[in-house]
């Protein structure tokens, strides 16, 4: 019989893909047999047609599962999400069980990624403690831990666990900024620990791993690549708004190394003085073509410039709103989710657990 952990988070957005992706593979790296299921997705690809979980697609690919989809993931549902789970009444939960029945067969360890919250699917009987407890699976969560707020989640999602009749195996904390850092692990993990939450792990935050690629930008602005179109599945760790003068756009430009700097398409000096610096691409806003001058200085050093028809408020705003999802064919984001796990999580503890 398989062992079964769901891996599941307070709020959406908070590290479940690291987490479950980094234990895989470190199980798998120890001999493990290790599949991957996720009772509720939400479609944001497809498949032959079928609209598909993300997460399901590059699990399935990296893990090399030879299951069917319908087995990864026997539900799939859009951001309008409530009235479909609720038509499904105990149908759901009868799909999620048999896909997990059939699932558990052929591995050591069944790691279930959780949708949304933990909160989320309660109105139709299908939350996580909920779905965790019929299948009889321990529940790991793994939280954004960006503030001392993390403390005050947590004991709320373990009373709220635990009186659903499920069981809390612990936490990871994840992407805590590096000011925070040794606090977390010195006071914040003891003080969780004390409560009866077993910390696992406390993971850094990482900008390369959290931000989107340059591609991904492009596709969500609909903008166009003018340059370097061979470097734009690269990450940034800042962003440079160059909404100031030349002299002072150089000298923090000058300071931050592999930013991304979104700037009026009309400020051509700033645009030409920026790309002297370490620049992982740029940004113009406003529709505004740049001239040859500058495309001929990008193409030079290499660096790509994406031209928006939006101006640059908005098109902070919405970068901002975005996350960096992990693809089957990145290999580098894939083997830093296996570095971190295994530098910063006791993964062995999780397992046996």
């Amino acid at each position: 019989m398989a062992k079964k952990l769901f891996i599941a988070s307070p709020k959406a957005y908070a590290g479940k893909t690291v987490v479950a992706l980094g234990l895989a593979l470190k199980a798998v790296e120890e001999g493990a047999r290790v599949c991957y299921m996720k009772p509720i997705g939400l479609a944001g690809t497809t498949v032959d047609g079928r609209p598909m979980d993300e997460d399901v697609v590059l699990m399935k690919k990296v893990l090399k599962l030879p299951q069917p989809y319908e087995f990864l993931c026997p539900i799939v549902v859009d951001e309008y999400f409530v009235e479909k789970l609720i038509k499904l009444k105990d149908r759901g939960m009868e799909e999620i069980i048999k896909a997990c029945s059939q699932m558990q067969k052929d591995c050591d360890y069944l790691l279930l990624g959780g949708f949304k919250s933990t909160k989320s699917g309660l109105v139709a009987g299908l939350s996580i403690p909920e779905i965790a407890k019929k299948i009889d699976a321990n529940i790991l969560l793994a939280t954004k831990a960006s503030s001392e707020e993390v403390v005050d989640e947590l004991l709320v999602e373990k009373s709220f666990i635990e009186s659903m009749g499920a069981r809390l195996q612990g936490a990871v904390l994840n992407f805590v900024p590096h000011y925070l850092y040794y606090h977390f692990k010195e006071d914040i993990v003891p003080l969780l620990e004390e409560r009866g939450i077993r910390v696992y792990g406390v993971l850094r935050e990482v900008p390369s791993l959290l931000n989107p690629t340059i591609r991904e930008i492009v596709a969500n602005l609909n903008g166009e690549v003018l340059t370097a179109p061979d470097k734009i599945d690269n990450t940034y760790e800042t962003i440079l708004i160059g909404a100031m003068g030349c002299e002072s756009a150089l000298i923090y430009a000058r300071r931050a190394a592999n930013k991304l700097v979104i700037v009026g398409g009309d400020r051509v000096d700033i645009i030409l003085s920026i790309l002297e610096t370490p620049t992982v691409a740029m940004i113009l806003t406003g529709g505004i073509h740049p001239g040859l001058r500058v495309l001929a200085k990008a193409e030079e050093k290499g660096i790509p410039i994406i031209l928006v028809n939006y101006d640059t408020y908005t098109t902070v705003q919405m970068i901002s709103k975005l996350g960096g999802r992990i693809k089957p064919e990145d290999v580098k984001r894939i083997n830093m989710v296996k570095e971190l796990i295994s530098r910063d999580v006791d993964y062995k503890a999780i397992l046996e657990g």
